[in-house]
């Protein structure tokens, strides 16, 4: 998927940058006191919601590349796969045997974005490109494309094209997108279930579930998760002046006994962002930009801007049937921004999610101890510009990987200044 094409499709919204620059906007300027924008390297303690929380300094893994994502193996080596260079570009990939600890160059193998590369309990590992196409005289059958290893991807086979998705032609248009734009687990009963996205409107997004019997080869729609039209938003927190793209980017994971939990993206901060009134003058660069490196690049050079207004909220969805049905979705209290990302050791869920405000500034990490339904106070574990796009995998009790990336905001054209980076993270 080519990000700059999804992220910059119009969409319904309130204010321009040009007319941000020029009122202030009605948004409130985020707070400028050093409290409010942490050491981007300092490692920290905490103690929220009763978890004594460690983070540890950021470090540099990649140079250049952006938009991180990982996949772990059954052997427990990692890969993690980002954008190389250019956005929408071809992958680069880096490889650990060792929780992370150390990588080495490796081959990424794949096309797209590397985002569902999984490996179920049994058999190859798997990773399916993003994009699906309608197959012609069979309403509702959309190819796939999906690469396959049986040694933990150091060799590969594909891309193999035999794959179809299955979709009700009463519910899904085929003229539309519909994107593996999620993430993908395995149920104790072998089943593959995979969080997507789709267009239902023009460039309106929605979430859906979908399932595979035969190791991600076929699928078939299984349930809706959440659209803008089954918000349970009786508050509002979901209409406070951004542009929003509808629930997008969904992460699901499973919490045993056919529990699952979902969370999902709302804003489209690429149409019309709600922005701080512009500075004359800046304390620190780490956490202010000039006008001129703000997409589309046309506000002054000699205006300093910080994040402004906290971003759209997340949406939280959850399913006691394994994906049969969901709980209306709602905005989470402090997640918000984009591709929220979630790990599972067994007692305690993590969360991580970027772009905190606009410019995208900021990736945090929250926890629940139980199944989502309450989460731990943030902690903002990479304070940089970023993407806002962060991983996480759990490497044990009480132990996560957090991954992300540092660049310039969009339209992330500085590619030299780039990096991603990774964080442990450790809870008791």
């Amino acid at each position: 998927m080519n990000r700059r094409h999804f992220m910059g499709i119009t969409a319904g919204g309130i204010l321009t940058v040009k007319q941000a620059h020029a009122s202030g906007t009605d948004a409130p300027a985020a707070p400028s006191s050093s409290a409010s924008f942490p050491s981007p390297f300092a490692s920290r303690r905490a103690r929220h919601g009763g978890l004594d929380i460690r983070v540890d300094s950021p470090r540099v893994l990649m140079r250049g590349p952006m938009f991180p994502n990982l996949a772990r193996f059954r052997d427990g080596s990692l890969i993690l796969f980002a954008q190389a260079v250019e956005e929408g570009g071809p992958l680069a990939a880096i490889r650990s045997e060792d929780n992370g600890v150390t990588w080495r160059g490796h081959p990424a193998g794949v096309d797209g974005l590397g985002l569902n590369t999984f490996q179920p309990s049994d058999g190859p590992a798997v990773s399916i490109h993003y994009d699906t196409r309608p197959m012609e005289g069979s309403p509702g059958l959309r190819t796939t494309r999906r690469w396959e290893s049986d040694d933990g991807w150091h060799t590969l086979r594909g891309p193999l094209e035999d794959g179809t998705l299955e979709l009700p032609p009463d519910h899904f248009k085929t003229e539309e997108k519909h994107w593996f734009h999620g993430n993908t687990l395995e149920l104790p009963d072998g089943r593959l279930l995979a969080a997507l996205q789709g267009t239902h409107q023009p460039w309106v997004f929605r979430t859906f579930l979908a399932e595979s019997s035969d190791r991600g080869k076929t699928w078939r729609f299984v349930s809706h998760i959440a659209s803008l039209d089954t918000l349970d938003d009786p508050e509002g927190a979901t209409t406070k002046g951004w542009s929003l793209w509808g629930p997008c980017e969904p992460n699901i994971v499973h919490l045993g006994d056919g529990k699952l939990v979902c969370v999902a993206r709302l804003v489209n901060d690429d149409k019309e962002p709600l922005m701080a009134a512009p500075k004359a003058a800046y304390h620190d660069l780490s956490h202010a930009i000039p006008g001129t490196g703000i997409h589309p690049g046309t506000l002054p050079a000699d205006a300093f801007y910080e994040p402004g207004s906290p971003s759209a909220p997340l949406v939280i969805s959850f399913s006691k049937d394994s994906g049969a049905a969901w709980s209306r979705p709602r905005p989470m209290q402090q997640a918000r921004g984009c591709f929220p990302r979630m790990a599972f050791d067994g007692k305690v869920l993590a969360l991580t999610y970027g772009g905190l405000a606009y410019p995208r500034w900021g990736n945090c990490i929250s926890f629940s101890t139980d199944g989502g339904n309450s989460w731990t106070e943030e902690i903002n574990f990479a304070p940089f510009f970023t993407t806002g796009y962060t991983d996480i995998v759990a490497l044990g009790p009480g132990k996560f990987l957090a991954v992300f990336d540092s660049t310039p905001p969009q339209p992330w054209t500085n590619h030299a200044a780039h990096w991603v980076g990774a964080v442990d993270i450790g809870i008791t």
